[in-house]
C-alpha cells in the first residue's frame, strides 16, 4: 500500500506542494486529439489502489477497438502491480512506476513515447504532474471538485460523485472516442495449484480494509464471530480469513476466537498473491468482505460476494458483478465517502449498524441455501 494513501503528512505535502506545481502546468501547450489512425501507443495510468485498478475492466478492450493499430499499456504503481495478470488478455505491456520517485516515473513514461495517456487518479496531484510531463501527445485526466489537479491535461473529464467509479473510468475512455465496453467481468487466472486451495467447502471472510482511516470501514470482530457461527451451524462449511501481510497477527487472533467457539477457520492472511487469491475466491461457497480491493476482485470474477458498506456508498464504490450485492448500514449520516478521505466530522460507527442477520439473509439469497 502506498504511504501517501495512509499518511496525513504526505497527503498534506501532495496538496501544499503539488497544487502549485500542477497549476504551473497550465502553461504547457494544449494539443488536440490525434487522428486515431496515427495512434501507435496508448497508456492507462493508475498509480495505486487494487480495487480501483480492477474497476478498469473493459477499458482496454474499448481502447483497442478505438485504436486497432495501437499497443496498449497498463501503467501501475508498486502496490497495485499485482493486478496485471487480470488484464493480460487485453494489454500488450505492463509498466510499474513509483509516484514516490516522480522524476524517475516521468523518465519512464517519456521513454514509452505514448500517443495517448489516460491518467485515472481523481485526487493525487503528483500523478497529474507526472502525466503532464510524460511527453504523451494527448493527455486526458479527471477534474475533481476541490482537487486542483487538472491543469496539465489536454482534455479534462469531470469526475462525478454521482457515478460509480467504474463509470467515471469509462468516461475517461469515452473522452478519446471509445464506445464499445464489454460487461464488467474479470477472468481469474489459473495460477494456484489445487493442493494450495483451502479444503472445500468454505466461505471467505475478508475483515480488513486498507488505505486512509481503514478502521472506519471494518466490522466489529464479534460480528464476524456471529456470522461464522451462523454459517458453520450448517455443519459443513469452513471459514477462510484473508488479509494482507500486515494483517497476519490480527487474523490469527480472529481465527483463534473462531476456534474457541468450535468453528473451523484458517488464517490465510498474506498467504496468496492477488492473482492466487482470485482462485481461492472463485472456488468458495461465498465471500463476505468489507469494501476494499478483495471485495471488488471477488465480485468481478463472479464469486458470490457480499460487500459490507458503512462509510462507503454502494452507488459509488459498491460491488460490480453477476453474483454480488451490498449490505449497507441503516444508520443515518453514513455513506459519506467520495474520493476516500472525507472522514472529518463524520460518525465513526457506521459499520456497527450492519446486522449479522442481514448478511446471512443476503448470502442465503445468493447461494440458495439456508443457515437454519
Amino acid at each position: 500500500m502506498t504511504a501517501r494513501r495512509t499518511s496525513t503528512l504526505l497527503r498534506f505535502l501532495d496538496r501544499a506542494v503539488g497544487v502549485p506545481l500542477v497549476a504551473a502546468c497550465r502553461l504547457l501547450p494544449k494539443r488536440g486529439m490525434p487522428d486515431p489512425s496515427t495512434v501507435r501507443r496508448v497508456g492507462v495510468y493508475k498509480s495505486a489502489a487494487i480495487g480501483d485498478t480492477l474497476l478498469l475492466t473493459g477499458i482496454f478492450e474499448a481502447l483497442r477497438a478505438r485504436f486497432p493499430s495501437a499497443s496498449i499499456a497498463l501503467i501501475t504503481g508498486c502496490d497495485n502491480a499485482g493486478v496485471a495478470p487480470f488484464f493480460e488478455h487485453a494489454i500488450d505491456e505492463h509498466a510499474t512506476i513509483s509516484a514516490a520517485r516522480p522524476l524517475a516515473a516521468i523518465r519512464t513514461l517519456r521513454s514509452m513515447r505514448l500517443d495517448v495517456l489516460l491518467e485515472c487518479g481523481p485526487w493525487p496531484r503528483v500523478d497529474a504532474l507526472v502525466a503532464a510531463l510524460s511527453g504523451a501527445r494527448y493527455r486526458v485526466g479527471f477534474r475533481a471538485k476541490g482537487q486542483a489537479r487538472h491543469y496539465g491535461f489536454d482534455r479534462v473529464v469531470e469526475h462525478s460523485s454521482e457515478l460509480h467509479q467504474l463509470e467515471n473510468f469509462r468516461n475517461l475512455a469515452r473522452a478519446v472516442g471509445a464506445t464499445d465496453f464489454p460487461p464488467p467481468r474479470l477472468r481469474a487466472p489459473c495460477v494456484l495449484a489445487p493442493a494450495r486451495l483451502p479444503q472445500a467447502p468454505y466461505f471467505v471472510f475478508h475483515p480488513w480494509s486498507g488505505g486512509y482511516m481503514a478502521a472506519f470501514k471494518e466490522w466489529p470482530d464479534e460480528r464476524w464471530l456471529e456470522l461464522g457461527a451462523a454459517l458453520s451451524g450448517r455443519g459443513r462449511d469452513r471459514i477462510v480469513v484473508t488479509g494482507g501481510r500486515g494483517d497476519v497477527e490480527r487474523t490469527a487472533a480472529l481465527v483463534s476466537a473462531f476456534a474457541e467457539l468450535g468453528i473451523p477457520a484458517t488464517n490465510a492472511a498474506g498467504a496468496y498473491t492477488i492473482a492466487e487469491l482470485s482462485n481461492v475466491l472463485a472456488e468458495s461457497a461465498g465471500v463476505v468482505s468489507v469494501n476494499t480491493g478483495v471485495m471488488h476482485l471477488g465480485a468481478l470474477i463472479g464469486a458470490r460476494t457480499i460487500c459490507l458498506d458503512g462509510p462507503t456508498p454502494a452507488k459509488r464504490w459498491g460491488p460490480i458483478g453477476p453474483a454480488a450485492r451490498s449490505v449497507s448500514t441503516p444508520l443515518s449520516g453514513c455513506g459519506f465517502l467520495d474520493l476516500g478521505f472525507e472522514y472529518a466530522n463524520q460518525r465513526p460507527d457506521c459499520m456497527a449498524g450492519i446486522a449479522v442477520a442481514d448478511v446471512v439473509r443476503a448470502l442465503e439469497e445468493l447461494t440458495g441455501t439456508s443457515s437454519s
